[in-house]
């Protein structure tokens, strides 16, 4: 029995070891990893500190090591096709904005989709960048853990592509929450403005005399479908607007340019009973 136990541990141990192995060669390659073996045996010696509870490999801890200790390579020669892929299993729409806008924060701005494969299991949205570094996946995995998701797992497919399992089950729109009963003055948007008005039965707003306003309110629910679309093609002063109960999101911008509000917007809510 004792004999039994010992094997059996020994096994599960190699098996810990040939995985971390696997997933450090992935992220820095076949003959960056022969070369560097002697130094990586002694940076990930301690394996159990690099794997979750469940004992799956830790991706994030094991990119933080090899981050700091200048094995990772997130620089090019040249511009590349860098190839990202997402991978989620639900909340596809207000997925994709948040990781736009935790690419936008990283300085990405601009990218092309490549494709988009929804099922019942999974939802993938594939993107290209133009870019002469790779994005940080240390990093974005914090602008992601900002709104509400975790990675799961990173994998570096190819040299130009990356592939990203998120777990979006906790995912948050950034949107401002605004106090009830009380006047609440907008600042000048350089965006169309997100108010959360979960638990919300009203709000109304007021524009500036100057400006010259023309309402695009749409209204959303907590996976970002439309619960409602108002829009009125004359100048507003004053709007009263009731929230269907459940909207979770508006977005309030103008029809035609957000310098008709640039003076910005006061609003007041009124709180479902």
């Amino acid at each position: 029995m004792v004999k039994f136990v010992v094997v059996f541990l020994f096994l599960t141990s190699s098996l810990w070891s040939t995985l971390l192995e696997d997933k450090i060669e992935n992220f820095i390659g076949e003959e960056e990893y022969k070369t560097q073996k002697n130094l990586l045996h002694v940076l990930f010696k301690n394996e159990k500190l690099f794997l979750h509870d469940d004992n799956r490999v830790n991706d994030i801890k094991v990119l933080d090591q090899l981050k700091e200790s200048g094995l990772l390579k997130l620089f090019y020669k040249k511009p590349q096709e860098l190839h990202l892929s997402f991978q989620t299993k639900k909340n596809s729409l207000i997925f994709m904005r948040v990781i736009n806008r935790s690419l936008t924060s990283m300085g990405y701005n601009y990218y092309l989709t490549k494709r988009v494969l929804k099922n019942s299991d999974n939802f993938i949205w594939e993107i290209v960048i133009s870019t002469e570094h790779v994005v940080d996946p240390l990093i974005f995995a914090q602008r992601l853990e900002e709104r509400g998701c975790f990675m799961e797992s990173v994998e570096r497919v190819e040299e130009h592509k990356w592939l990203y399992k998120i777990n979006s089950d906790n995912i948050t729109k950034e949107a401002q929450k605004i106090e009830t009963n009380i006047v609440y003055d907008l600042k000048k948007p350089i965006k169309p403005y997100w108010i959360n008005v979960n638990g919300i039965k009203s709000i109304s707003f007021v524009s500036r005399l100057v400006d010259r306003w023309h309402p695009s309110i749409i209204f959303y629910d907590d996976k970002l479908h439309i619960t409602r679309d108002y829009k009125k093609d004359s100048i507003t002063n004053k709007l009263k607007l009731e929230i269907p109960i459940d909207t979770k999101y508006i977005k309030v911008t103008d029809l035609y340019t957000l310098d008709n509000i640039k003076r910005g917007i006061s609003v007041y809510l009124v709180k479902r009973n």
